[in-house]
């Protein structure tokens, strides 16, 4: 257990909800794919016949006896005081037996993925939970992990976003507001027994969290007027095609093999000036190939060459952001700047596929980036919203998650 929370204690702190984590250059494409919808958050429902698939590539043809471990989190992340037997039906530490190696490809790799809930495994209790990825023979720390929830759906969420925030009026903000419903739930405190989370297109750095009620009417806690909820707008993402090695996809100039790889040149993206009226996938990612009969393990990987025009900013640090990084900040997906070609740039490995990405500004000593310098703010940007609801009742050992809903900006257009 001390070797999670120390890992845990690493991350963000404003860490809250699904995540993505690899520890090793080895381990790439982590995905945790819901009911085969990649577009759906990994929350499953207590009871019902959701199931999670995980996978990941290894970058080898070299078998690995991975071990998938399964530990129950309270609502900040850190380990909840319970026993595998008292969150889990069945046994713990599985193997992962379902893999297999790339072919026709030039980056070699094996694709591992295993189902859970399963015929061994399942949750008893909601909340959140971690999977730990165990090579069985290099030891027992992680070499992946994978955050995910579990819903017990007990409260009812009504969620509102809009551009009429306690900063602007339709500008360059958006203000999510929301009420909980817990009629016929008992809470014994509801102000502070009810712990919420915020998040933005799945990010990690500008999460909400700790905040209370506005408002306590009856059984409904209303979070409204709140200047914690109000986000930076940001723009649509942008987006890349790199499906055939033949040809260029959306967004791709050239491609071309330089052994060992495929280069993917992406057009010079430039600062945004103005919105991009498209439909995006909220930074979501999605593998895909057109060689042979386009499945996990024909999809090759090539270097992606990414690129943005702009003067040379002190001060802070430009990264890329989206799924793909794990919504989080660190050496892979930093950008490094070309001061003769005024150029920021950075070259990352990636599995043939469709790709959704932002540049965001880091300020130095800060953990929360910001859009404006590269993509601008714009309050008509279909964000994606999503709010999460625990609570621990009066002696409990861990933090349940009783409610959870997910809305567009664009609904409330």
């Amino acid at each position: 257990m001390r070797h999670l929370l120390l890992i845990l204690l690493l991350l963000p702190m404003s860490l809250f909800a699904q995540f993505t984590q690899s520890m090793t250059d080895d381990i790439r494409t982590l995905q945790m794919i819901l009911n085969d919808d990649w577009k759906k958050p990994a929350v499953l429902t207590l009871g019902s016949d959701d199931e999670i698939t995980f996978s990941f590539d290894e970058m080898s043809h070299t078998y690995h006896r991975y071990i998938y471990r399964i530990r129950h989190c309270n609502s900040d992340w850190t380990p909840s005081d319970l026993f595998d037997i008292d969150y889990l039906e069945g046994f713990n530490n599985r193997p992962i037996e379902d893999w297999a190696n790339s072919e026709n490809t030039t980056q070699l790799y094996t694709h591992y993925e295993f189902v859970f809930p399963n015929e061994l495994v399942a949750p008893k209790l909601s909340g959140n939970y971690i999977v730990e990825i165990i090579d069985d023979e290099a030891g027992d720390e992680p070499v992946a992990l994978f955050g995910f929830c579990v819903l017990d759906r007990r409260v009812g969420v009504d969620v509102q976003v809009s551009g009429n925030t306690e900063v602007d009026l339709n500008e360059k903000h958006q203000q999510v507001s929301f009420d909980i419903d817990y009629t016929g739930y008992s809470v014994m405190d509801p102000a502070s027994d009810i712990k919420v989370a915020v998040m933005q297109n799945g990010r990690l750095d500008n999460c909400v969290r700790g905040i209370k009620p506005t408002y306590i009417t009856g059984n409904k806690l209303q979070y409204v007027y709140k200047r914690e909820l109000v986000f930076d707008a940001g723009n649509e993402y942008r987006r890349f095609e790199l499906t055939d090695p033949y040809s260029p996809g959306m967004n791709v100039e050239h491609v071309a093999f330089s052994n060992p790889y495929y280069n993917g040149g992406l057009y010079i993206d430039k600062p945004g000036r103005s919105y991009r009226n498209y439909y995006d996938e909220n930074g979501r990612y999605f593998v895909n190939t057109l060689e042979g009969y386009g499945t996990e393990i024909e999809a090759d990987y090539a270097l992606v060459h990414f690129s943005l025009e702009t003067p040379y900013r002190p001060g802070g640090h430009y990264y890329l952001m989206g799924d793909a990084w794990g919504n989080r900040f660190g050496d892979s997906n930093i950008m490094q700047y070309d001061i003769s070609a005024g150029i920021y740039y950075t070259t990352q490995l990636l599995k043939f596929g469709v790709y959704n990405y932002w540049y965001v500004w880091l300020p130095e000593n800060s953990s929360q980036a910001y859009t404006e310098q590269a993509e601008g703010d714009f309050y008509n940007t279909e964000n994606e919203y999503t709010v999460y609801v625990y609570h621990r009742e009066f002696g409990a050992r861990y933090d349940k998650l009783i409610g959870f809903q997910q809305v567009n900006m664009e609904s409330n257009r």
